[in-house]
């Protein structure tokens, strides 16, 4: 439908139109955006809301949402319409006449000429001067609408067809903005989340991208790097060593993690470790190992976890949990927490005074249980497990 057959559209209507979509990528906006709906539409009130029939209520504002607001309207009055008025909206009798995607007026769902012999009328729609309304009911899911609602006084008349076939032409754009809203919230919500889990964890963690740079890093990890005096993480967020040597071996580690994560390689031995010696002979361990190729809940794609853990730290002890939450012996959780700290077999063995060869029993025994084959896959299941998160209930 042509915009221009309307007066009512004005000749900036697709810049209008994209503030809807504005609106949901910035919820501080949607204000603004009814305001201008209102002046268009000859309105004084416009408001987003969404209403269950099933219960008789309506959701006015969600905290921390952000996505239901309103303009001209009294807070006062939306506190008595929420919490008694909803029930008794003569324009919300017959849920059939609400239907997704459709335009509804108000004289078409309730006459006119009986409006003003209503309890609503004289407690709640005189006091704001409200007779008229229209609606885009932009969802409805399990008897509640998601609905944008503008009002105007009697003497402002019914609302036109062109005022109606503008809002047939915005809904579209409402079901999509809606859409959008609704999934950047859940990953605000997935992403805090996320993140959370990850401060957990005993060790410091960072995320990389396709190209190597820093999608995350935790306040472990980046308190590590900052008093390693032997890694960073700047300039352009890659992390790297202070030394070429060391640098030279951990670009070609997450080089390869970050290919094999982004689809670009095949996963064969995906992880990598190495250790960044000090003076004091203490050390910085570095592990590396792909994450599957699906968008991550920060929004972009994580293909590289890195996991950084210091000799010179006092680590938690592990083993008890290990041992109770995947079947390990107090052997076989012992080792399992050096390696996690970045001890190597034979480091483990002389100091347990034991033979590689039982020391590697062990491994194979403890990655058994587990569920995995290989050392590494060991040690990278026991740090993105719920032992290292800290959700093991002991």
């Amino acid at each position: 439908m042509n915009a221009i057959m309307f007066p009512a559209y004005g000749p900036d209507f697709s810049q209008f139109v994209a503030k809807i979509y504005d609106s949901a990528l910035d919820p501080g906006q949607w204000g603004v955006f009814l305001t201008e709906l209102a002046q268009r539409l000859n309105s004084h009130g416009s408001i987003i809301w969404a209403n269950d029939f099933a219960h008789k209520q309506a959701d006015i504002a969600l905290p921390g949402d952000g996505f239901f607001v309103n303009h001209g309207f009294d807070p006062a009055a939306l506190e008595t319409f929420s919490a008694y008025y909803s029930e008794h909206n003569i324009w919300l009798q017959d849920e059939t006449l609400h239907n997704e995607g459709q335009v509804v007026v108000s004289s078409h769902l309730f006459p006119d000429n009986r409006v003003k012999k209503t309890e609503y009328w004289g407690d709640w729609l005189r006091p704001q001067e409200i007779f008229y309304s229209t609606a885009a009911v932009v969802e409805k899911r399990n008897s509640r609408s998601v609905n944008v609602t503008l009002v105007r006084a009697e003497r402002a008349g019914p609302y036109t067809q062109a005022e109606l076939a503008m809002m047939r032409e915005l809904m579209p754009h409402f079901q999509s903005a809606i859409a959008l809203h609704r999934r950047l919230h859940q990953l605000k919500v997935l992403s805090e989340s996320a993140t959370e889990a990850l401060e957990r964890m005993f060790c410091g963690v960072i995320l990389l991208d396709a190209q190597g740079q820093v999608l995350h890093a935790t306040r472990r990890a980046l308190a590590m790097i900052d008093s390693s005096l032997l890694l960073t993480c700047i300039p352009n967020r890659r992390l790297s060593c202070l030394r070429s040597a060391d640098n030279a071996q951990l670009q070609k580690i997450l080089q390869r993690a970050c290919g094999i994560g982004a689809g670009k390689m095949p996963q064969v031995d995906a992880g990598g470790s190495m250790r960044i010696l000090r003076s004091d002979r203490s050390y910085l361990q570095i592990l590396v190992t792909p994450l599957p190729s699906w968008s991550s809940p920060f929004g972009v794609n994580g293909t590289a976890a890195v996991f950084l853990t210091d000799s010179a730290a006092e680590p938690r002890s592990l083993s008890a949990t290990l041992c109770k939450l995947y079947q390990l012996t107090e052997a076989e959780a012992r080792l399992t927490e050096a390696l996690v700290n970045g001890c190597t077999l034979q480091e483990y063995a002389d100091k347990r005074q034991l033979s590689l060869n039982t020391i590697r029993t062990q491994v194979r025994a403890a990655a058994a249980k587990i569920g995995v084959t290989r050392q590494s896959d060991l040690v990278r299941i026991v740090l993105t497990g719920p032992a290292v998160l800290g959700k093991f209930k002991e």
